[in-house]
């Protein structure tokens, strides 16, 4: 069926999403996801113990709609350009059940939330410490290189020797390396150590990215702040807001405005060390950066391919690899 639609020209298109929208065949699960535009977030932040201070401009953080696709969806999703479709395994790994990485997507939105205070905090001289007991395997996937040597349960603690406390302490140290380098994991299981050898391949979602090959969280992390910040984040879930949550809360704790009125928005995920990270999605949201208005879209630099098409002369898109350099950025876009 959909090889059949994928050959049919666009009137006939528009003929089936009208005919499959009004029938209950138009819900049936396809072995797709798509992937659309999602509203832009600029979230209310809370700061008690200190001084904070208003802005006139945005920062806006950029988000996609995420979802099975059935047969309306993947007929809208052929019309509608912004629109893209995902094999199921590229979304969700075999091996990993929706509710687990939707537990997984909530525990990374809290982690990254943490994560973005603390570089923000630290970038302006504020001292801040963090815990955790290592990286806990909560899942593997079916096509890993270490499906037989990891389990549910496993505490990674090391990398090379060198110890890791969190997850994102974990994928800082594993940027540093590169897809086919092999790299030794220590870890624990029923109170035993254990060192294994791992080649790292590249990410499931993100080109250029190495990975091991599995889902992960940190048991029992914790961060010192000096003072209390509070993002409201709702519902949303995932790392990829940590960028720009991270120059929401610099900006409301510095007296300066960065943005100076302008309208940024961006995406990226972000490690403890400042590192800005790759993101799924990325096309959809400088779509729904465009829409809304932004003049400056940050994205991480190993997303960049993926949107420099999208720049014009009323809106900049920029690469970003860290938090330091997206402030030098901002600041000389804004000072222009």
């Amino acid at each position: 069926m959909l090889k059949f639609i994928n050959k049919i020209n666009i009137r006939v298109k528009i003929l089936l999403i009208f005919l499959v929208s009004s029938s209950p065949f138009g819900l049936l699960s396809t072995e797709y996801y798509f992937m659309s535009p999602g509203p832009p977030y600029q979230w209310d932040v809370e700061v008690l113990g200190q001084k904070s201070f208003d802005f006139d401009g945005s920062l806006y953080q950029l988000t996609v709609r995420r979802d099975e696709a059935n047969y309306y969806t993947y007929l809208w999703a052929k019309m509608d350009s912004s629109v893209d479709l995902y094999e199921k395994e590229r979304i969700l790994p075999k091996g990993v059940s929706p509710e687990e990485l939707d537990e997984i997507s909530r525990v990374n939105m809290r982690n990254s939330e943490n994560i973005a205070i603390a570089v923000a905090l630290q970038s302006m001289g504020y001292e801040v410490t963090s815990s955790g007991d290592g990286v806990l395997v909560v899942g593997l996937l079916d096509d890993s290189p270490v499906k037989d040597k990891l389990k549910k349960g496993d505490l990674i603690t090391a990398i090379n020797g060198n110890i890791v406390s969190s997850v994102s302490d974990f994928i800082g140290k594993l940027r540093t390396y590169e897809i086919g380098d092999t790299v030794s994991i220590t870890y624990i299981r029923k109170g035993k150590t254990e060192v294994f050898d791992a080649k790292l391949i590249q990410h499931v979602q993100y080109e250029g990215e190495p990975m091991v090959g599995f889902l992960a969280s940190t048991p029992n992390e914790q961060y010192d702040f000096p003072f209390t910040v509070d993002i409201k984040t709702g519902i949303v879930g995932g790392p990829s807001a940590g960028l720009m949550m991270a120059l929401l809360v610099y900006n409301m704790l510095t007296p300066e405005d960065i943005t100076k009125g302008n309208v940024i928005a961006g995406t990226g995920t972000i490690a403890i060390d400042g590192s800005v990270g790759p993101v799924g999605g990325v096309k959809q949201k400088v779509i729904a950066a465009k829409r809304a208005g932004a003049s400056l879209i940050l994205v991480p630099t190993s997303n960049f391919q993926e949107v420099s098409e999208y720049t014009t002369n009323n809106v900049e898109i920029i690469a970003i690899s860290s938090f330091s350099n997206a402030i030098a950025v901002i600041s000389e876009f804004t000072s222009r």
